[in-house]
């Protein structure tokens, strides 16, 4: 295993001093990051031209343990190059030449088209089928969205948020809902107020508490139905009873003066006022006394009742108790007792007939309504827990009233799912059948001729990408070389791939190469094999970066069990997405342990290029790198000239995902304001130039003076302007200065 390589006088790194990097042999895989331009591609050209005694690097050392000698393989540009021809050579596998299965081989083959042509068949009706089902679904789906265009309407629409258009997450988190058809649930009304109580200020209600005693025995007391009449011990009486005034005669009491008559103006006899006297007073006088003390009591008793009830049905939780119709009744009732009453009070003689209220259903009407109140009470002891009752019965009540909706879809849908689940068992019967004489096929070539088997290797890579535009293939006029082949092209070349296609098929090879050998009778030690790796992502689209980290993990770092494992690997990247990619898929989540199964190192380059270790935890994205970029200039461990554009970058990304370009353009033009300096308006170009708005993104400022901690500050003050001070503190390491912002 290499555990130590030293380089000097090579590309960045310096020219006298030897950089030496230690490798950690007690790990298989080093990862090593760097930005590009930083060195790390004379790592791998290092080590090549060692192993292979090239004297350019005569001067460098690499060295390996003592259980050598060992076989090196090195992916890089050159080794591209070097592959990428009009034909590349055969990787010749263990095997035997030419054997007698060509019959086998030829009705495997024959077997095959059939299949594929029955499997194409197959995949259709499963298509089919697929959207028979997705269709049911949608219809589904819709039909319960109307659920949720009506509790829109509701006051309780903002439970309902975190749905947007998300029809088919409400379909589903709607049905955890569901109840038995009998549970009691609220009416949408119920729960409304139930939300407006909790959502208020108010902490309790008190229900009304009227006093309704004693009413009846007003009401029942035998008096007014008496005809009060006047004494007959007075010899007035009988004139009295002849003529049948004596109210009137009481009533005009009051008007005697004297001894003259207040209606016909005559003397009155001497005796007239004891005689008048013996007339009305005794037991009448005490009877009208009564008359009038009820009266009083009655009518206090009831406004008692009318300030009582004042303003009560102004609660709305008075709805629906029958309290303000038994109050309506109760109070009309009493008026009209107290009319008869005052009448009786007015001609004691006459007899009145008293009704009695319906006392009964105001009380069982104040009993409901005390009990809603209570019920409030309860409730708004615990608001939180109100409002997750709510919440849970508003989605319940949405839930009952799709409830046929949801059934009718299942009835629908099941006998669908049945069909696609037939359709995807046959298909799947189908290809494994395929998959069988796949396998069959490929041992049959394996052992028929060396390099066949690396073919199919390469080829089968290929499709598992999704790649069919081309694939390789044995040259006809020479079977120990490939030839590119494209459908329908019997003339194309390696010539007409595409950057990221040679990248990735000269990476294919490569894979191929380490288990095999470019000599018929070449021997294979993948055990004494070093593998290093220089960017193989490079041109790629980035969604090969998880296939190709896959691919190094499965194939070399951990390989099925009983596939021998290579002794070393080394994968070197300007990639920070391959990168986490590739460190992901070996340490899973646990970042913090990295370095007990990989070493990790980074590439600097300030004047000179060096190596120090990585931590994984960090690096988080494209964005932080970038500001490790500024911190490492601010501590002179990188090039000051890369500062203007990586603070372009980074305020591109930012505005971009936060505030907004016309926030930076408006912070970029008061600092012009406040720095009229010629350094502040080559700078202000640069960055409102961006990095990909036109042609010209040249720098319009003079790169042979760079003041770092003049554009550090613009930084900082571009980012103060928005209101992201802190944001800058935080990721340039400066969080003590953070609370002093605060306090400004």
């Amino acid at each position: 295993m290499i555990r130590k390589i030293s380089i000097h006088n090579y590309k960045s790194f310096h020219p006298t001093t030897p950089t030496v990097i230690e490798i950690d042999t007690s790990k298989q895989a080093t990862f090593i990051y760097g930005l590009n331009g930083a060195g790390k591609s004379a790592i791998g050209e290092v080590i090549h031209g060692r192993f292979v005694n090239d004297q350019i690097f005569a001067h460098c050392q690499v060295e390996t343990t003592g259980t050598g000698p060992f076989r090196h393989l090195v992916y890089n540009h050159a080794f591209v190059g070097r592959v990428i021809g009009e034909t590349m050579r055969g990787i010749f596998t263990i095997g035997e030449m030419d054997t007698a299965k060509q019959k086998e081989i030829d009705g495997k083959e024959a077997e095959y088209v059939v299949l594929e042509a029955e499997l194409t068949t197959l995949r259709a009706r499963v298509e089919t089928a697929k959207k028979q089902v997705e269709a049911q679904i949608t219809r589904g789906v819709e039909d319960v969205w109307k659920a949720h265009v009506l509790g829109k309407k509701t006051k309780l629409a903002e439970l309902l948020v975190g749905y947007g258009k998300d029809k088919k997450k409400f379909f589903d988190e709607l049905r955890k809902s569901a109840v038995d058809g009998d549970a009691p649930l609220n009416t949408m009304e119920r729960l409304e107020q139930r939300w407006e109580d909790v959502s208020g200020s108010e902490t309790s209600k008190s229900a009304p508490q009227p006093d309704l005693t004693g009413l009846a025995e007003i009401e029942t007391d035998s008096i007014w139905a008496e005809a009060i009449e006047v004494s007959v011990t007075s010899r007035l009486a009988p004139l009295i009873a002849k003529l049948g005034n004596g109210d009137w005669v009481d009533q005009g009491r009051s008007y005697v003066k004297d001894d003259q008559c207040p209606f016909c103006q005559q003397g009155l006899p001497h005796d007239f006022h004891e005689e008048l006297a013996k007339l009305l007073e005794g037991g009448r006088k005490l009877k009208i006394d009564k008359v009038e003390a009820l009266v009083s009591n009655y009518a206090l008793r009831l406004e008692r009742l009318q300030e009582r009830m004042s303003g009560v049905f102004d609660d709305a939780i008075t709805k629906d108790t029958g309290l303000e119709l038994a109050w309506s009744k109760l109070e009309g009732r009493m008026k009209a007792n107290l009319a008869l009453m005052r009448t009786k009070q007015v001609k004691p003689s006459d007899s009145v007939a008293i009704e009695g209220a319906d006392h009964q259903a105001m009380i069982a009407a104040l009993a409901t309504a005390k009990a809603k109140m209570d019920d409030f009470n309860q409730r708004l002891k615990d608001r939180n827990s109100e409002f997750t009752r709510i919440r849970t019965m508003f989605y319940q009540v949405l839930c009952a009233d799709r409830a046929e909706a949801y059934a009718s879809h299942d009835a629908a849908l099941a006998p669908l799912n049945a069909q696609l689940a037939t359709e995807i068992a046959i298909t799947e019967g189908v290809a494994d059948r395929i998959r069988d004489n796949t396998v069959r096929l490929a041992e049959l070539r394996q052992s028929q001729t060396g390099v066949d088997a690396s073919v199919e290797a390469i080829n089968r890579s290929l499709k598992e990408l999704g790649i069919d535009a081309f694939w390789i293939k044995r040259k006809e006029d020479d079977g120990h070389l490939y030839c590119l082949a494209r459908p329908n092209d019997p003339n194309s070349t390696a010539q007409s791939l595409s950057e990221g296609e040679k990248t990735l098929i000269s990476f294919l090879y490569f894979m191929e190469l380490i288990k095999g050998t470019h000599e018929e009778h070449g021997a294979v030690d993948i055990g004494k094999t070093i593998v290093v790796i220089d960017d193989p992502i490079s041109s790629l689209s980035q969604n090969f970066v998880y296939d190709v980290a896959t691919i190094i993990q499965h194939q070399l770092i951990k390989p099925p069990d009983g596939v021998a494992k290579v002794r070393q690997v080394i994968v070197l990247t300007h990639n920070l997405f391959f990168f986490h990619e590739i460190v992901h898929q070996l340490a899973r989540s646990k970042l913090a342990n990295t370095h007990r199964k990989c070493q990790m190192l980074r590439v600097l380059k300030s004047e000179y290029t060096t190596v120090v270790s990585l931590d994984p935890t960090a690096y988080m994205n494209d964005y932080d790198a970038l500001w490790q970029v500024l911190r490492d200039v601010k501590d002179n461990q990188s090039m000051v000239q890369i500062v203007p554009n990586t603070m372009r970058c980074i305020l591109e990304q930012f505005f971009t995902f936060t505030a907004g370009t016309d926030e930076f353009d408006e912070a970029l033009e008061k600092l012009a304001v406040q720095d009229p300096s010629h350094k502040y308006k080559a700078l202000h170009r640069f960055l409102d130039r961006g990095s990909h708005k036109d042609g010209i993104n040249g720098p319009p400022m003079d790169w042979s003076q760079y003041d770092v901690p003049y554009y550090l500050a613009k930084l900082r003050a571009l980012l103060k302007e928005a209101g992201h001070e802190h944001h800058y503190l935080r990721k340039m390491g400066e969080e003590t200065a953070i609370s002093e912002v605060v306090n400004e």
